[in-house]
């Protein structure tokens, strides 16, 4: 659960230059780049109904102003409403004193008991369809103000064909200089040609007629508001009023169930070679994904473990406060609120400027296959070439929220993000005179330099308990590899700290205060620098779509003797070799050169990925 709550411990930066969690970021494999869903193109594919799963095409969508006729939600509360059959008695008109049972229905919340009956909507004889939706008093007004508009759009791209395609008639200078021109090519130039229902038909004067302010003043009741009792149970809030701005009921009596929104199933491709990226399957009910290239599949995923010695010791924390806290979150939670949760900041108590501190960084293979990868920490040059855009910059501020990481422009903002939120730039090691942090990391790291390998990841093994494949089959160094369980791997690794400063950052009281600015204000007080390090991983990589359609081709063509000869040039049997094991050499090679595609081949891929480790004290 730390890759989808934990986002920020580990980010990694995107084509477009913005830090992203690996949970939210797409492999382009045919580019070999990371993508973000701001460098992605969205598609809607088809819109359905969330509630009956009813697809609909988007002409029909659009004509039902994207809402389901079936399904309604409470105008109370947002819950789905179920219909409800109940029996009503008619007396038969053509035999008096004879009653009839017929079936009724309408429609109830099973979570705040809100029914239609408390509107006052008659029920209706049918369960599907027959509930009317209330039409706006202003829905003429409107109707016209769209008519209105649309003409103009259309005489304003008339308009702009004309001016695009116009031709200056510069021939009328010869016609009047030579007039020995024939006739019909004078009624040819001077006709309308190029002017087509252009002078025969005018365009359409578009008059759309101002708003008249009423010269009648409604009455004003301010009985109803001194001596009358005001029963807030009958009256809309501000929410239950916006579900419905056609009408904005303004007591709980007028509510109406309203039309369940639609939802669309969108593809995401990739601007640059345009190959889709994400693509789920066309029927609504299906989980499944056509294409689903998420960079936890094909991206070794960086987390880091921390032991607790460093942390439990002098922790600035109050410990009753920290109680209370625990026990506050000792909740049940739910899928909705998982995103929620927040999480005690890690301090490092006992840590000085130049002690080591030990922790472990765990690398995940997601892919099923062998993988080889290497890690090394950015250069100055590197950081000021890659994340010089992320500080000291008054014009971008990174904000983390509790699902992604973006860079919102702001303007006369270099806000006080010094926290794991605050994303520096990666100019130097130190700080500069004016108290500006000049380089992303704080902290060295000590780092393997040799490759390691990475085992295949199984699904089986997943599910074992038994211990899988052990240090000793890939040869490690016990100084290096601290653990190895199936396909993670885990490396010691030293963190160095490189300054012990605090940051003077300007904060603007233009900028909306935000939770994380809070808990920023909290960690300046505390006196806190943040532990964080730029670091670069290559591994390589393999198309496995691409391999497996080759590896079929070869099959197929080592099979079929009639594409072996095809594929067999025939310049390679000559007059001079006439052996028959020659030709057969020359024939194998020539195929095993022809069918193996360069898409085939191990690629290296270089990702950059941001860690926070936490906080440690000021020593000033």
């Amino acid at each position: 659960m730390a890759t989808y709550l934990e986002l920020d411990k580990c980010t990694l930066l995107c084509s477009c230059k913005q830090t992203n969690p690996l949970c939210t970021l797409y492999f382009c494999r045919h580019c070999l780049c990371l993508r973000c869903p701001n460098c992605v193109s969205h598609e809607v594919d088809s819109y359905y109904c969330p509630n009956c799963l009813e697809n609909m095409a988007s002409a029909e969508a659009k004509m039902r102003k994207h809402r389901c006729g079936n399904c309604f939600d409470c105008p109370s509360c947002g819950h789905t409403l179920s219909t409800r059959a109940t029996a009503v008695v008619h007396a038969k008109p053509d035999e008096p004193g004879r009653t009839t049972a017929q079936k009724a229905y309408f429609l109830a919340c099973g979570f705040c008991r809100w029914i239609t009956r408390d509107s006052g909507i008659p029920d209706q004889q049918q369960a599907a369809g027959g509930w009317q939706e209330k039409i706006s008093p202003h829905f003429k007004r409107i109707s016209e103000l769209i008519d209105n508009y649309h003409h103009l759009a259309v005489q304003e791209k008339e308009d702009q064909e004309w001016n695009k395609f116009a031709r200056k008639r510069n021939y009328m200078i010869l016609m009047e200089r030579y007039p020995v021109l024939n006739p019909r090519l004078r009624r040819y130039c001077s006709s309308s040609w190029t002017t087509p229902n252009r002078e025969t038909t005018p365009s359409k004067k578009v008059t759309i007629p101002a708003a008249e302010a009423s010269s009648e003043i409604p009455p004003f009741n301010v009985d109803e508001y001194i001596n009358q009792p005001i029963n807030i149970d009958k009256i809309t809030n501000i929410h239950q009023r916006h579900l419905a701005p056609q009408i904005q009921p303004r007591y709980t009596s007028n509510l109406e169930p309203r039309p369940k929104s639609l939802v669309v199933k969108r593809s995401m491709r990739c601007r640059v070679c345009e190959h889709n990226l994400c693509k789920a399957d066309f029927s609504p009910s299906s989980i499944k994904f056509r294409i689903n290239l998420n960079a936890l599949y094909h991206v070794p995923e960086l987390r880091f473990i921390i032991p607790p010695s460093t942390i439990i010791k002098g922790s600035t924390f109050d410990l009753k406060q920290t109680m209370d806290k625990t026990n506050s979150t000792l909740e049940r939670r739910t899928s909705s609120t998982l995103f929620s949760m927040k999480y005690e900041p890690v301090i490092h108590s006992n840590a000085t400027l130049g002690q080591k501190m030990n922790i472990i960084l765990t690398i995940s293979n997601p892919m099923h296959r062998i993988t080889i990868f290497s890690l090394r920490q950015l250069t100055l040059q590197e950081e000021i070439e890659h994340l010089g855009h992320l500080i000291n910059n008054n014009k971008y501020k990174l904000n983390s929220s509790s699902s992604t990481v973006e860079i919102q422009s702001i303007n006369n903002a270099n806000e006080s993000k010094k926290d794991s939120n605050a994303i520096s730039s990666d100019t130097a090691s130190s700080l500069s005179d004016d108290g500006q942090l000049t380089c992303f990391s704080t902290v060295n790291l000590i780092l393997p330099t040799e490759e390691l390998k990475l085992a295949p990841r199984n699904d089986i093994m997943d599910c074992d308990v038994t211990p899988g494949q052990s240090s000793g089959d890939y040869k490690d160094d016990p100084k290096i590899v601290a653990f190895r369980r199936g396909n993670k791997l885990g490396i010691n690794v030293t963190l160095i700290p490189k300054t012990n400063k605090l940051l003077t950052l300007q904060s603007s009281s233009l900028v909306p205060v935000s939770e994380d600015q809070i808990i920023d204000q909290f960690h300046k007080s505390e006196q806190l620098i943040p532990l964080q390090a730029a670091i670069y991983m290559n591994f390589d990589y393999k198309n496995t779509p691409t391999t497996l359609l080759s590896a079929a081709s070869n099959k197929t063509a080592a099979t079929d003797p009639t594409k072996i000869q095809e594929k067999i040039p025939e310049t390679t049997v000559t007059a001079e070799t006439s052996i028959l094991s020659a030709t057969t050499t020359t024939a194998s090679t020539t195929l095993e050169q022809r069918v193996l595609p360069p898409a085939d081949e191990i690629k290296q891929i270089q990702v950059l990925a941001l860690f926070n480790f936490g906080y440690m004290p000021a020593n000033e």
